[in-house]
């Protein structure tokens, strides 16, 4: 080997050892794919070539806080544990305080400014979340076991889901209890307690539909799955127009911008909650089983980066992303299948929504912290 050559084998060893590639190639497909799928879900709005450009903009300010945290040691987010949690909580906490929130499907969850909305607080706090109970599970080295544990975690979790369900965004509150309930497993929480939490949780869904706690439309969406004939001109009429969409696209699809559930306005929030029955009409089977592709790509990268991690923080930091994308994913494609209750929970990287964006950017961001530093270095 030359001395060019072997100059140029070192450089590409240190690319490899800052930057996961296919983390990196995979989010950029992802990325590429989403714009594509955007671009025809919100072709035919009177403002769609705007809202098209406010997607790319999410994408573009979502570099930002994804280079900051590449090059950020997350290690050091451990002695910052109190201004974090305090930090996700005015963020959560920040479109209730009068003139500052807009109300959107039920859910006072923008902060809006002077009549200019500005972002969803929640998706950052998403990442926030992550962090925070990564840093206090971390804290017990593997073993939580004693019950007065359990409830400090515990603890760390009902102060942002609590928050949360102010506004109410249940969607965002089911994401944080799936993300607490993955890191605990690999922080080694004793399984008897994931038994007493599915019991609890089963009990409390009772409590909470009997006692009338929701409201009419949160009821339905969540009841609608098991009764399809219940609200059939709200959360049942979208469900049956979904499966409509994607059974229709068939092996190849209709072509993009050919779907005539989302041209003819049959499709409800074709471009956020249901762009994935947008793809299934538009891309059909194909199309749907290359995007289940890249997530697969996109989680097992991810799983590689986990079980590099040099220690369990970094471990825990990426098993709640993995846990974050895994459960939004199914959730978002169930939703749209009648699989699942329909949450209006958006699709990673692949949803309308700059917040949405530049938050899976960031957890991007935190992933590829934990790979530069794997070793140590």
């Amino acid at each position: 080997m030359s001395r060019a050559d072997a100059k140029m084998s070192s450089r590409l060893a240190g690319v490899r050892r800052w930057a996961n590639l296919p983390l990196l190639l995979t989010v950029g497909l992802l990325i590429t794919y989403g714009a594509v799928i955007v671009h025809s879900a919100v072709s035919g709005f009177a403002a769609g070539e705007a809202m098209f450009q406010r997607q790319l903009m999410g994408v573009a300010l979502g570099i930002v806080p994804l280079a900051v945290l590449w090059a950020l040691d997350y290690k050091r987010l451990e002695a910052w544990l109190g201004p974090l949690v305090v930090l996700n909580a005015f963020l959560i906490v920040s479109p209730l305080i009068p003139g500052l929130g807009a109300t959107a499907k039920g859910a006072t969850a923008w902060l809006e400014i002077g009549g200019i909305r500005l972002f969803q607080p929640s998706e950052p706090a998403k990442i926030l979340t992550i962090v925070i109970m990564a840093i206090v599970i971390s804290q017990y080295k593997g073993v939580i076991e004693r019950p007065r544990d359990v409830m400090r975690v515990l603890a760390f979790l009902a102060l942002p889901f609590g928050l949360i369900l102010l506004q109410p965004d249940l969607g965002t509150g089911l994401v944080l209890i799936f993300i607490t309930m993955g890191m605990l497993l690999v922080g080694g929480l004793k399984p008897k307690y994931f038994l007493v939490f599915a019991l609890i949780g089963v009990i409390g869904v009772g409590i909470v539909l009997k006692a009338g706690l929701l409201a009419d439309y949160q009821e339905d969406r969540l009841l609608v799955f098991v009764q399809p004939d219940r609200d059939p001109r709200g959360a049942g009429y979208n469900l049956e127009q979904s499966k409509i969409a994607i059974g229709s696209g068939g092996i190849t699809g209709k072509g993009l911008g050919q779907g005539t559930q989302s041209n003819l306005n049959f499709l409800p929030e074709r471009h956020t909650d249901f762009i994935f029955s947008v793809l299934g009409e538009e891309l059909g089977f194909v199309g749907a089983v290359l995007l289940l592709g890249l997530y697969l790509a996109l989680l097992m990268t991810a799983l590689e980066i986990s079980a590099s991690s040099r220690d369990l923080l970094g471990s825990l930091v990426a098993v709640g992303i993995i846990t974050m994308w895994t459960f939004q994913i199914m959730q978002n494609m169930g939703m749209t299948m009648g699989l699942m209750p329909i949450t209006g929970i958006p699709l990673p990287f692949i949803s309308f929504g700059s917040s949405f964006m530049i938050a899976n950017l960031a957890g991007t961001g935190m992933l590829l912290s934990v790979w530069a530093r794997r070793s140590g270095i």
